[in-house]
């Protein structure tokens, strides 16, 4: 699942668990910023505390987090 699958609530619901605002998560949604590699950690781990449990990748939201080896190493 990405960011912009997420409905308003869940978008809303998301940014109150990781720390951030849902209009942040929206400018990354189009595109207009990016998450640095703590938010993506942030947001992923928020992510899992939503009802119903949504599986998002720090991977997919940041592009250091996408290929650093650490990152691959963890999710085997």
């Amino acid at each position: 699942m990405k960011l912009q699958d997420l409905s308003p609530a869940q978008l809303r619901d998301l940014a109150k668990i990781a720390g951030c605002s849902a209009e942040n998560l929206r400018h990354v949604i189009s595109g207009r910023r990016g998450l640095s590699s703590q938010m993506a950690v942030r947001v992923e781990k928020a992510a899992k505390k939503l009802k119903p449990r949504v599986l998002l990748k720090r991977e997919d939201m940041n592009a250091g987090c996408a290929v650093c080896e650490f990152a691959r190493a963890c999710r085997k």
